[in-house]
């Protein structure tokens, strides 16, 4: 098993990896369209740093990922940086769960939330991931799930 963070060469077969958890939460795929799009979204946002994918493979074959987009807000109390994680599509094939790997997937975007100075990490969880995120520290508020690195 080998993890890292994906660069731009991983783009198809990340693409691949948000239909099949596209397909697994909401019960479609999605159109090509919407591949497109993700496409498109990946290629700018990794070459930049924007967004940062960690993946888990197993002889060449994604089995866990975690997506991380980058944004900068209008600064808050709370947030002074204005910078604010994303998390999205954590996915582990059905014959790698219960192994530990979305949990390693996520720290992972953890640490790379707070090397890039980003004050809190978002999520939206599906039920199944709820008390992993609980686990990490996120609270749930309204309809997403937030976690906040203290100020320095």
């Amino acid at each position: 098993m080998v993890i890292h963070k994906a660069d731009v060469e991983d783009v198809d077969r990340l693409i691949e990896v948000r239909r099949q958890f596209q397909e697994t939460v909401k019960g479609t795929r999605g159109s090509e369209l919407f591949a497109k799009a993700v496409e498109g979204y990946l290629r700018k946002h990794l070459s930049v740093g924007t967004c940062v994918v960690w993946l888990a493979e197993d002889e060449g074959k994604i089995v866990s990922c975690a997506m991380l987009s980058l944004v900068e807000e209008l600064p808050v109390l709370e947030n002074p940086s204005g910078r604010v994680g994303f998390l999205h599509n954590v996915y582990t094939h059905p014959h790698y769960r219960r192994q530990g790997l979305a949990q390693q997937m996520v720290v992972k975007c953890l640490q790379s939330a707070k090397e890039w100075g980003a004050g809190r990490v978002c999520l939206g969880a599906t039920k199944q991931g709820r008390r992993l995120y609980e686990k990490l520290g996120f609270n749930f508020r309204k309809d997403e799930m937030q976690l906040d690195f203290p100020l320095d």
